[in-house]
């Protein structure tokens, strides 16, 4: 079958042949529909080591159930399922017992540490799967699989108060999904981003102020709405992280979302002083893809949605590390 795979580290996304994977034990094979794009494959690209090679790029998938392993119960062939970054986790630990395996430091990530779902088929592990809404068409919810899971969580950790104002810095395919989110919520909002057609659409989403780091005085911006009550950083960058900080009003609270694998310094005098809340978010719970599926069905989350073909993806990956895209695309396979 096709797939989107790397042939080793730091390689070049290729359209390859790759084998017909089959189900174990506990697992469903998907014959997959669609798959998004993810600067998280672009990261995943450029690592100097891979759990496995050739690896299948691809975390954000929708398909339907083909055939099942043995002793999956709860789910059958002709179940349509969305596919998200987190394959599953150990089972045994505290975080798993809590249900909580996006925390799980044993987890198995889809498209890292097993084959991902820019394929025709895709293996998942049952328990870690959503049941997708029949109304709501593939392209639109494969984003959700990832960007929307996770931007629904980061929103929910900030926890504000109907009427606060949410500062969002990347108001890319995430950040999108987190203003519109934040808008049901009752929160006003304020972008960061500098691109022009991110805060084009950032305004489309529902924030009444986008500014521009690169060209706007974000100091004066944030003083003249007395601060914000809570920041969400989706851009892992040393300066964003610190400017976010100094935006927070006393009290408030800093969602960090974006991952990178260096160390970034904090203003701890903003953060002491002022007694902010820190929390890192990372992907979301189960219940989450659930809410945001249907809160997609319902009409109330629209994704920026563009869309190619599956041998197009090596270059679309390519045009979205440029910067020279703005929303989400998606792969539409069948």
């Amino acid at each position: 079958m096709n797939a989107v795979r790397l042939s080793e580290a730091r390689s070049a996304a290729e359209l390859m042949d790759a084998p017909e994977p089959s189900p174990g034990p506990g697992e469903a094979l998907v014959r997959v529909e669609a798959c998004g794009l993810c600067r998280s494959d672009l990261f995943i690209q450029s690592l100097e080591k891979l759990p496995q090679t050739p690896l299948t790029l691809g975390h954000e998938g929708i398909g339907v159930v083909e055939s099942i392993g043995a002793g999956v119960s709860g789910l059958a062939p002709g179940d349509r399922v969305g596919l998200t970054y987190l394959y599953g986790g150990c089972g045994a630990c505290e975080v798993c017992g809590a249900g909580r395996p996006e925390l799980c430091a044993r987890q198995r990530n889809r498209g890292y540490h097993v084959d991902g779902a820019f394929a025709a088929l895709a293996l998942a592990q049952a328990a870690c799967v959503a049941r997708v809404p029949t109304g709501l068409a593939s392209e639109v919810a494969a984003p959700l699989c990832c960007a929307g899971w996770t931007a629904y969580r980061a929103v929910k950790t900030a926890a504000l108060e109907p009427g606060a104002w949410l500062a969002v810095w990347g108001a890319g395919g995430l950040g999108q999904l987190a203003i519109q989110m934040a808008v049901l919520e009752g929160w006003r909002v304020v972008a960061v981003d500098p691109n022009a057609a991110n805060r084009h659409l950032a305004v489309e989403a529902g924030a009444e102020v986008t500014l521009d780091p690169a060209g706007d005085d974000l100091r004066r911006s944030f003083k003249s709405l007395g601060g914000v009550h809570g920041a969400i950083s989706f851009v892992a960058a040393a300066a964003t992280v610190a400017d976010a900080a100094r935006a927070v009003r006393r009290g408030g609270c800093l969602v960090l979302v974006g991952l990178a694998p260096e160390t970034i310094e904090l203003p701890l005098l903003d953060i002491v002083l002022k007694g902010l809340r820190i929390e890192g978010s990372f992907l979301g719970r189960q219940a989450d893809l659930d809410a945001v599926f249907a809160l997609a069905e319902q009409g109330r989350l629209r994704p920026a949605v563009h869309t190619c073909a599956l041998d197009e993806v090596p270059a679309a990956l390519e045009t979205m590390r440029e910067g020279r895209l703005a929303g989400r695309m998606v792969a539409v396979l069948g």
